[in-house]
């Protein structure tokens, strides 16, 4: 699909709102602060658009149940993704604004049908506030785990909002989870994500290489994120060649130098350019194919398969090869599958337990063609 909005996209960098009250958020309702005195609000965003952005963002990242129910406000939940994006909007003039989320702090496990399900309605419930609010995108903010992005990516998907997916990664790409940045890419372009990028803690030079390595395989426009007042024109130039269009700007306050050279610099997303992005990928790696693929012995994928999926490293091959026979099947491949550093080819004949697999999982699948499933349901999942 045709990315939604004019490419580059400058964004400026305020996601929460901590950020514009300077007050310990441990102490304080920032939230609660601005819906009752928005003015830094309006002035940063108001200054925001002055200095030449393409896009603001509605500072919600820091709005979460469990925070407000700190404060005794968790019945404020939907007021304040209201009126902060009410707020946002009044500054935009004709610009997008886009609404933010942070990772589900909630659940703690990271596998299993009913945390993923969990995680898929929080964001659910927040993305439709949002929409309902006036966003015109959902930018998710420097998110952790592939299975919770998989799970947000999803539900915007539901109430048919453009998603951007940011995260925050080391020198080596991966976050403090172990999610690989080119196997998040991977997967959630493949799932419907609109752009996909970076912000790296070890500053810019690390993120223009990242970038120029995830270029060959990006399927969507890439995000850089960084303090682009404290870059020089060279880094500024560097970022700019790594591809990226989608562009966020850290600083509290954008210099309008700044970004009219990365509005005449940034060179627009080629969407018909042909991308290297035939891989599966679990949440550690993306496994690019070759064109044959050597599968092991089929194996039967329920609850105890630890064993066999560690001893299927060692082996001479580079798929292993999955038979679910039922959900809980399912259930045990997504439960199991970082105990081995192979893609997984899944077959089955019940469409159930393939949506199942699909959902599940938390990275990209293969699945075997010979499925007996009725061919246009078949890929008609596989390709939801």
């Amino acid at each position: 699909m045709p990315f939604p909005f004019r490419l580059p996209m400058i964004l400026d960098g305020c996601t929460s709102c901590e950020t514009l009250t300077g007050e310990d958020p441990d102490d304080v309702c920032s939230e609660e602060r601005l819906v009752q005195e928005p003015q830094p609000l309006l002035q940063q965003k108001q200054a925001a658009v002055s200095a030449g952005v393409t896009a603001l963002l509605a500072p919600t990242g820091g709005i979460s149940h469990n925070r407000l129910e700190d404060f005794g406000l968790d019945g404020q939940f939907g007021t304040f993704y209201q009126t902060l994006t009410a707020h946002t909007r009044t500054c935009a003039n004709t610009l997008p604004v886009g609404g933010v989320i942070r990772e589900n702090i909630r659940l703690r496990e990271e596998y299993g049908e009913t945390v993923f399900e969990s995680a898929f309605f929080d964001h659910l419930e927040k993305m439709t506030v949002l929409k309902d609010a006036g966003a015109a995108f959902v930018w998710l903010d420097n998110f952790d785990k592939l299975w919770d992005m998989r799970a947000a990516v999803l539900a915007a998907q539901n109430i048919e909002l453009p998603v951007f997916v940011k995260i925050r990664v080391d020198e080596e790409g991966r976050t403090e989870s172990d999610t690989d940045y080119i196997a998040a890419l991977i997967t959630l372009q493949a799932l419907g994500a609109d752009a996909f990028g970076l912000e790296c803690t070890e500053g810019i030079e690390a993120l223009e290489k990242l970038l120029k390595r995830a270029f060959p395989h990006a399927e969507i426009p890439l995000i850089a994120a960084a303090d682009f007042s404290a870059c020089t024109i060279a880094e500024l130039h560097q970022l700019v060649e790594s591809g990226a269009s989608v562009l966020m700007d850290l600083s509290p306050h954008p210099k309008p130098s700044v970004v009219t050279y990365l509005k005449a610099q940034a060179v627009s997303f080629d969407e018909h350019t042909k991308k290297d992005s035939y891989a599966a990928a679990s949440y550690r790696q993306a496994f690019f194919l070759p064109q044959y693929i050597e599968v092991s012995e089929p194996i039967y994928c329920g609850l105890d398969i630890s064993d066999k999926l560690i001893d299927l490293d060692d082996s001479a091959i580079n798929a292993i090869y999955c038979i679910l026979e039922s959900t809980d099947d399912a259930a045990g491949l997504a439960d199991n599958a970082d105990m081995s550093y192979l893609p997984f080819v899944v077959f089955t004949n019940d469409a159930t337990t393939l949506e199942a697999a699909l959902r599940y999982y938390q990275g990209r699948l293969l699945v075997d063609a010979h499925c007996d499933i009725e061919e246009d349901r078949l890929h008609s999942m596989v390709e939801k």
